[in-house]
């Protein structure tokens, strides 16, 4: 069946816009960590380490994460994006708000700089939020997978607007406990809900799908769905009404438990799949769930008390985040989305004639000289 997510031109457009603009973050991330390797040796929250962690976030992995959807979410859902010109809006908004509040950071203007940049982001993340949660109103089709999407994107607004509040709070003072109490919750907001969720949702759904695996229970998944956000919401309650920073271990636990459950169904999806040879995107999702562990582990170390510096408890802290970012997610999306363009760009080129024959798929070796290209053709 036609993918009903690339029947328009206009969202195919936005769909590469996404992809080619989140590229570009990821070419700009790695020359600004270049000049700012001192930053990374001390506390967590200078201005530097801000500005690329955003950028990171929001224009690397966001920008990527959202531009996929807009192809995945109508094939889960079996219906077009709500509204395309919704989409382009939401594409300039956040294009904007990142490139905003990475400068603004980046020169630590916490004034009207960073407002403005937070503005431009809440405003597009809760449009994107609306017209993923109108695609999906009257779809028929329901599964854990989309379960878990929604719920990441109610926590992707969740994110946005605390951080919306943090940004407002440097110039007004209005929140009672330390900037810093709340860019933590924050931070696990973001992390566990936005990315974990997210991840979770599109992996359970494409991984087997790539692999060719075999029929999976999905009743794991669906405990994974509940532990990971009663956990999270429970660490968000505590954090904020009852102090609850130091019982952060318990709601560890519970979304550990559901990241092994995670975890397991993605192994039972290797051992069932009829695909045995694995080509380089799925290695690379290979080497992602082993990633993972690192800034696990880190964390436990952190937590369990073993280092008692001050200095390297903080350089540990700015680890966790970017072995997470740049280790287990970069991995995952490269992986996922390196097959996702192809076949994006492959079957907005062949949609006219899909359906009306038979597609195959040739090995052509032009004399020995050349190297080997492949070809698709129709009968």
């Amino acid at each position: 069946m036609l993918n009903p997510g690339l029947r328009d031109n206009y969202i195919y457009r936005i769909i590469i816009a996404h992809y080619i603009s989140s590229a570009l973050f990821l070419l700009v991330i790695p020359i600004l960590l270049i000049f700012s390797t001192e930053a990374f040796l001390g506390h967590y929250f200078h201005p530097k380490v801000l500005a690329i962690t955003h950028l990171t976030t929001l224009g690397w992995i966001t920008l990527i994460i959202i531009g996929s959807l807009y192809q995945l979410i109508p094939v889960i859902t079996n219906k077009k994006i709500y509204s395309p010109i919704l989409a382009f809006i939401v594409y300039v908004l956040i294009l904007l708000g990142t490139v905003l509040l990475s400068i603004s950071f980046w020169i630590f203007d916490v004034g009207f700089l960073i407002e403005i940049a937070t503005c431009f982001l809440f405003l597009g993340i809760t449009l994107f939020l609306v017209n993923i949660l109108l695609t999906a109103k009257d779809s028929k089709e329901k599964s854990i997978e989309i379960d878990f999407i929604q719920a990441s994107m109610l926590w992707f607004w969740l994110t946005a607007f605390i951080g919306s509040l943090l940004a407002f709070n440097f110039r007004f003072m209005f929140l009672p406990k330390e900037h810093l109490y709340y860019l933590k919750i924050h931070a696990h907001i973001g992390l566990i809900g936005w990315f974990l969720c997210l991840i979770i949702g599109v992996a359970s759904k494409l991984i087997p799908m790539f692999l060719l695996s075999g029929k999976l229970n999905t009743k794991i998944l669906t405990y994974s769905f509940y532990l990971i956000n009663l956990g999270l919401l429970g660490f968000i309650i505590d954090a904020l009404f009852f102090n609850g920073m130091n019982r952060v271990i318990v709601y560890f636990i519970i979304i550990f438990l559901a990241l092994l459950l995670f975890l397991s169904y993605i192994a039972n999806a290797f051992k069932t799949r009829a695909r045995k040879k694995l080509d380089i995107n799925l290695k690379y999702t290979y080497i992602s769930f082993f990633l993972i562990f690192i800034p696990i582990i880190l964390w436990v170390i952190l937590k369990i008390g073993l280092i008692s510096n001050k200095g390297i408890e903080q350089q540990i802290s700015t680890a966790i985040v970017y072995s997470l970012l740049f280790g287990f997610i970069t991995f995952l999306i490269l992986g996922q989305s390196l097959k996702n363009l192809a076949f994006i760009v492959w079957l907005k080129k062949y949609q006219e004639i899909s359906g009306k024959g038979k597609l195959h798929y040739r090995k052509i070796y032009i004399r020995r000289k050349l190297p080997r290209c492949n070809c698709i053709y129709m009968l």
